[in-house]
């Protein structure tokens, strides 16, 4: 121990007299363990940490929706599963606090909260006994709620909320570190109470479905039982279930859900970053190494073994990595933090993100092997020489310097082919991103300003209150100077949507659950020529189509025509849905063009637009949409105000314009295409430090060749030349070796990619010509620092 004592005081005495050598080498360090502790903490958070619920491991979830009286089947047939809870996200209107806002509502089941395993802080969770049709009204806060919108009271249990039009007793207050499976969740209700007519009907499989396996259960046991059950319960309700399969997935792979693969991708990209930086850090202590050689020498001849010389270099080469390691963990809670500040849309559990004891273990263990292991060649190479060698000539050894020199280049051959993969993978991703922003979303979201508003069921039941409250927001609105708008019930690019399983007139017979499905969207006033939609065949909504007891009327999209009228005139044809309890024909008056709805890089599914005042009374909801001639943005409080004319008590949600809309919807792209070319830049700055570092040593080793060549006549440009091609002849064998590694590598960020092969020719041949570019300007300042030697010096070198 004491001598490691002495060898660490030894160190630390050489690394301070070497400030400029300890300086890079940390540096170099501390941002290659940096990239990587900041990426690590996001995956510690998102994959590594267990869910914050009792034995989360058997926690399972259905991967398609389930009815109400569904699931309460499920319930009763199952003996794989000891609890079952439901969830649906609603939000519902709060208005006792100044301005009307909206609470996101988790509406469950009964056996919800005894399912996760979770307790409240303050009074009780929602039973099965309070989640039944007639029930009173009782609601439990989140711990984020209570204490923001009420204060933190202390005696908030039993005290009554208005919801949406309703008085809600709150029973009890979840604790702070409690997370809903459905993120953003502020409250939870009784399904059964506070939506009644959904909870009981079979046919709306609207309940993201949670179980917990019973003890001694695996999964494959649970999926077995639940085909049997499937099957009964298609034989007994084949008009909600024939064809419905359910699909049992782990919780937190479902919570965890698509980021699994691109965090992964980007975790391998930030490894090969720190290679990088470990190549740098191996090629600096080689250097370091050449300029101890005496030093090494006169301690080998006075007793000195292999061994103690090797560890000498291993302490400082880990002292140095320990430091950067240091520096690291600062970078990494600023990245983390700048991480989180970007919000990737397809990251879940942000708020758990940070540098805990799990990251710190990690970045101490990774900045200990990194130290040690790319601290051991270098000191091995080190010990080599032999001490007669090494004293003569100055203390020169023309075999230990040539090891060196290969060592020195074959890393800078591994950093060059790395750098071209991280390169071309962030050369494909941006590819992807510059395809999507090219994408024509079907209409025209310049200028458009986009809101939400649902109308609550205790004020707006009827359809004609609904009609009267939209015709007089839309006419309040419409009377700003230049501004023109309309109403729709799923906006495109949201993702949001609604579908009903149809039949078309004339059509063979279908039996019960085999019917297709349709989107279905209401709109109301001129939404097409507002958005700009093109109507392609027919004709548009009028004023007849909103009139009490129209005709029943819809407008095709183009991709309906093509599925299921490709080879007919779609206008005249009649619809109806096939669940509907009365038959009620609609009539295809006209077609429009397709809208990218689920996102710019998804197809648009067949869909039928039909007016709001046709629709059933329980579509409450609505998303305005208005075409300003100015900033749609500074429109925003002036609609907001006109529609608070018509009602003062209604929440206005979701005001953005539709650019930003679009640009939410490619937004986990952008992330991931970003954060990629930050390490592929990173790794290409390392890079070419590296060719940089290792040719200007090569420069120095060769300055007396050089001083003799030009005293024979050599020209300048005879010395750059051949500095340079020895330079390039590293480059060539880099770009070569890294071409065949992205080839075989990017077929990883396949799903990642839009519009863009992983083996984009172009991509590669631009990516390939930037790093030889940088390469070679790199070689280039050495070489003409070569050409600069004076001949009489380099006779006189060492």
């Amino acid at each position: 121990m004491e001598s490691l004592l002495k060898d660490i005081r030894y160190g630390i005495r050489g690394l301070l007299k070497r400030p400029g050598f300890t300086a890079v080498a940390v540096i170099t360090l501390g941002l290659g363990i940096g990239v990587n502790t900041a990426i690590f903490s996001v995956i510690n958070a998102v994959l590594l940490r267990p869910l914050p619920y009792q034995d989360p491991a058997r926690l399972i979830t259905f991967r398609s929706n389930q009815s109400a009286p569904d699931l309460a089947d499920v319930e009763a047939q199952s003996q794989t599963f000891s609890q079952f809870g439901g969830l649906v996200a609603q939000p519902l209107d709060y208005t006792a606090g100044g301005e009307p806002v909206q609470f996101q509502i988790g509406q469950v089941t009964g056996g919800f909260f005894a399912t996760l395993g979770v307790r409240p802080e303050r009074g009780r969770f929602i039973t099965p006994e309070d989640d039944k049709t007639g029930s009173p009204y009782v609601v439990v806060l989140s711990h984020a709620l209570w204490s923001k919108q009420f204060n933190g009271d202390e005696q908030i249990v039993g005290k009554t909320i208005p919801l949406s039009g309703n008085v809600y007793t709150i029973i009890g207050v979840m604790p702070a570190g409690f997370d809903s499976p459905r993120e953003n969740t502020e409250a939870w209700t009784p399904v059964h109470v506070s939506n009644p007519v959904a909870a009981n009907f079979r046919g709306v499989h609207f309940l993201r479905t949670y179980g917990r396996l019973a003890s001694g259960v695996s999964i494959e046991q649970a999926r077995a039982e639940m085909q049997v059950i499937d099957k009964t319960l298609a034989a007994q309700y084949p008009a909600d279930n024939k064809n419905r399969t359910t699909a049992l997935i782990p919780l937190h792979e479902r919570v965890v859900g698509q980021s699994r693969q691109s965090l992964l991708v980007l975790f391998a990209a930030v490894s090969l970053v720190l290679l990088i930086a470990c190549a740098n850090f191996a090629n600096l202590l080689l250097a370091r190494a050449a300029e101890r050689e005496r030093e090494f020498v006169i301690r080998a001849a006075l007793g000195a073994r292999r061994w103690r010389l090797i560890r000498q270099l291993l302490t400082e080469s880990v002292l140095v990595s320990l430091v950067g390691g240091a520096i690291a963990v600062v970078l990494a809670i600023w990245g983390t933090s700048l991480l989180v500040a970007l919000k990737p849309e397809n990251l879940p559990r942000l708020e758990e993100i940070g540098v805990d004891g799990r990251v710190l273990l990690f970045t101490f263990g990774i900045s200990l092997l990194t130290g040690l292991i790319f601290g051991l060649l270098p000191a091995w190479t080190a010990s080599r020489g032999g001490v007669n060698e090494a004293l003569k000539e100055g203390g020169r050894s023309a075999t230990a310097g040539g090891t060196r020199q290969r060592l020195r280049s074959s890393f800078v051959i591994v950093e060059l082919a790395i750098a071209l993969i991280l390169l071309v993978g962030a050369g494909l991703l941006i590819k992807t991103f510059w395809k999507l922003r090219s994408v024509e979303p079907g209409f025209n979201p310049a200028h458009l300003l986009t809101m939400r508003v649902e109308l609550p069921e205790a004020r707006y039941k009827e359809v004609d209150k609904q009609t009267r409250f939209r015709t007089q927001a839309l006419a309040a609105i419409n009377s700003l100077p230049g501004v023109r708008a309309a109403m729709v019930s799923e906006l495109p690019l949201s993702g949001a949507s609604l579908d009903h399983d149809f039949l078309i007139d004339g059509r063979p017979p279908i039996a019960q659950g085999d019917e297709p499905s349709l989107e279905t969207r209401s709109v109301l006033s001129d939404y097409f020529h507002v958005m700009q939609i093109p109507v392609l065949r027919g004709r548009d909504f009028g004023p007849q189509d909103y009139a009490d007891k129209a005709p029943l009327v819809g407008i095709a999209n183009a991709a309906m025509v093509r599925q299921y009228f490709q080879n007919e005139d779609p206008l005249g044809k009649r619809v109806r849905w096939a669940r509907d309890p009365e038959i009620h024909w609609m009539t295809i008056v006209g077609v429009v063009g397709d809208v990218k709805h689920f996102g710019l890089d998804l197809p648009e599914q067949p869909g039928l637009y039909s007016p709001y005042t046709q629709a059933a009374p329980w579509k409450r909801w609505m998303r305005l949409v208005a075409r300003t001639q100015s900033d749609p943005a500074g429109m925003a409080q002036a609609v907001k105000e006109q529609i608070w004319k018509v009602d003062s008590q209604l929440p206005i949600t979701k005001v953005e314009t539709m650019n930003e809309l679009a640009a939410e919807s490619f937004a986990a792209r952008r992330f991931n295409m970003l954060l990629l070319a930050i390490f592929a830049g990173l790794a290409l700055a390392l890079a070419a430090v590296g060719i940089y570092g290792v040719m200007s040593y090569a420069v120095t080793q060769r300055t007396q060749e050089i001083g003799i060549r030009m005293a024979l006549g050599a020209r300048a440009s005879d010395v750059l030349k051949l500095i340079i091609s020895n330079g390039m002849s590293l480059i060539l064998i880099g770009v070569v070796i890294g071409l065949a590694g992205a080839f075989g590598l990017t077929r990883l960020l396949t799903s990642l990619l839009f519009g863009v092969t992983p083996t984009d020719t172009l991509t590669f041949v631009v990516v390939s010509a930037v790093l030889i570019f940088v390469a070679l300007l790199a070689c280039y300042i050495p070489a003409r620092r070569a050409t600069k030697v004076d001949p009489l010096v380099a006779l006189r070198y060492e």
